[in-house]
């Protein structure tokens, strides 16, 4: 599914989408202009729109990650609005608690999760442990190029946990909805997708001046 925003950042999204962009990949292997096709945010990979959005290491410290905090933490503040707490009017506004205790279920907020073996990625943007229900729900979050969301869902699935993964330039599968349905507040997933659109959409300012 595709999502075509309005306004300047919805321009920028759709050329982008197109591979309109004139980046310095497409002036020297399309245009046969004589450049460096390399990045110009000093990295040595070459410069087209899969690199920008999903793959420049320039951005994956503080770009790439503040990307998917916002969409976990639209997450977060549907998950809570729908427990009766108090939050902000806007989730852009929300600063999620580490852990959280309300009537016998646990809110935990970007907390690593014990395991019995040796595990890297034990991080999971959000847990929801019913004590009651005696369940226990891992939510992880990737925003790959589009061309990846099915090889990240696949990888997703083998760990046992419920996916949320969005299109760099907005493509989902139908799984998703599916997905969402099991989190508290059915957080939307075009919401999802805005959040990831305009949060592209500045990294492509960035980058082209």
């Amino acid at each position: 599914m595709w999502l075509r925003p309005k306004g300047r950042n919805g321009g920028i999204i759709i050329a982008a989408q197109d591979q309109a962009h004139n980046m310095y990949y497409h002036q020297r292997i399309i245009m046969k202009q004589p450049i460096d096709s390399k990045c110009r945010m000093h990295c040595n990979a070459g410069e087209h729109k899969k690199h920008i959005v999903a793959g420049c290491v320039t951005f994956a410290p503080s770009k790439y990650t503040n990307k998917q905090s916002k969409v976990a933490g639209y997450i977060h503040w549907k998950v809570c609005k729908h427990m009766g707490l108090q939050v902000t009017g806007t989730y852009c506004e929300h600063m999620p608690e580490k852990v959280i205790n309300v009537n016998g279920t646990i809110v935990m907020w970007d907390v690593p999760v014990i395991t019995d073996q040796a595990v890297l990625a034990n991080q999971p943007s959000t847990v929801l442990h019913d004590k009651k229900e005696k369940t226990c729900l891992l939510l992880d979050i990737a925003i790959p190029d589009d061309s990846n969301v099915n090889t990240k869902e696949t990888e997703k699935l083998k760990k046992k946990i419920v996916s949320v993964i969005i299109g760099a330039l907005g493509t989902i599968k139908k799984g998703l909805y599916q997905y969402l349905l099991l989190l508290p507040g059915q957080p939307l997933a075009i919401e999802l997708q805005k959040i990831t659109l305009m949060s592209n959409a500045h990294s492509i300012c960035r980058v082209l001046g």
